[in-house]
């Protein structure tokens, strides 16, 4: 079975998702930026067609989020 790709954040600025996937990186959750740009790379993911999107395994997914939620109320600092 493989496992599936989930969106856990959207962003504006790839700086933004440049930042949370490098928190999640530090967290040893592995996940992949995705634009509209990838879409030719990558015509699987098509459908997340909203800016730049954070990726992670579904199985991470809650764990990411509540990861990136933790670091931005303690930073105060929101992507």
């Amino acid at each position: 079975m493989e496992d599936k790709l989930v969106r856990v954040n959207t962003y504006e600025r790839l700086e933004e998702a440049m930042l949370d996937q490098q928190i999640l990186t530090e967290n040893d959750i592995s996940s992949n930026i995705y634009n509209s740009a990838m879409a030719n790379i990558l015509p699987i993911m098509y459908e997340i067609n909203e800016g730049i999107a954070l990726l992670v395994f579904e199985k991470e997914a809650d764990k990411a989020r509540d990861i990136l939620r933790e670091y931005h109320l303690a930073t105060d600092v929101t992507p």
